[in-house]
Parts: structure tokens; C-alpha cells; sequence
């Protein structure tokens, strides 16, 4: 069986004020989408990709995230509530006056901007992965 994702092209596309409820989005890639003051509750994501999207005044609550990239985004004053990140990947993305409370990160890529808001608001980090050591195994198996 093979996977295949779909490309959720949203060039120059922005939306506001939107309360995004019960969304399910799997296998997709959204790229270039602007949120602003927008709130995103009990919805769940698998398999997304994120790249290059802006989230402006946006509120997550409730949200699952589970094997999702975050590539290139910028999240400012943007906050997570009770979500539930599982496998996620967070590269070269930026945290301004963002914050995390009470959300679960287990098995994820955490570091820079991103370590200080998830240390704070009695947020849960499990198995932090350190993915030098995957890099390794993947280059002595193509060898």
C-alpha cells in the first residue's frame, strides 16, 4: 500500500477570525497558509505537513497532532492548550510571545525558541528523541 500525499497549495492565502472545529486532516501538505486570531479546537491532524505557514493570535485547544512536520513556521502570539503533539517535528520554526499549558509532546523534536515555551505551563515531554542517532543508523544501512 502505498501513501500519498496530496499538496493543499494555499499561495497568498490568509484567513481570519475563523473558528475551526472537528477538522480532520490526513496525508496532506498545506503550504504558505496565514492564520490570524483564529481558534482551532478538537481537531486532529495525522501525517501533515506545515511548511511555511504563519499562525498569528491563534489559539489550539484540544488539538492532536500526531506524526505532523512544522517546517519553516512562524507562530506568533499564537497558544496551545491541552493539545497532544505524538511524533511531531518542529524545523526552523519561530516562537514569538507564543505559550504551551497542560499539552502533552511525546516522542518529538524539541529545541530552541521552542524548549522555552513547552518548559513552561505544566506542559508533559516524554521520550524526547535525539534524531543525530537516527541520522546514523539510517547512513550505516545505505552503506
Amino acid at each position: 500500500m502505498k501513501a500519498q500525499l496530496i499538496e493543499k497549495a494555499t499561495i497568498n492565502n490568509a484567513e481570519s477570525y475563523l473558528l475551526i472545529e472537528n477538522e480532520v486532516l490526513s496525508m496532506i501538505v498545506v503550504s504558505t497558509q496565514i492564520l490570524s486570531g483564529c481558534k482551532i479546537q478538537l481537531s486532529r491532524y495525522e501525517n501533515v505537513v506545515f511548511s511555511d505557514c504563519t499562525f498569528y493570535a491563534t489559539e489550539f485547544q484540544g488539538v492532536t497532532f500526531k506524526d505532523c512536520i512544522f517546517d519553516n513556521c512562524n507562530f506568533e502570539f499564537s497558544h496551545f492548550k491541552k493539545c497532544t503533539f505524538s511524533n511531531c517535528n518542529f524545523n526552523n520554526c519561530t516562537w514569538t510571545a507564543s505559550s504551551s499549558q497542560k499539552s502533552l509532546y511525546a516522542n518529538c523534536d524539541i529545541h530552541g525558541e521552542m524548549d522555552d515555551c513547552v518548559s513552561q505551563g505544566n506542559n508533559e515531554v516524554t521520550s524526547s528523541k535525539d534524531h543525530t542517532t537516527d541520522i546514523y543508523i539510517e547512513l550505516s544501512f545505505a552503506a
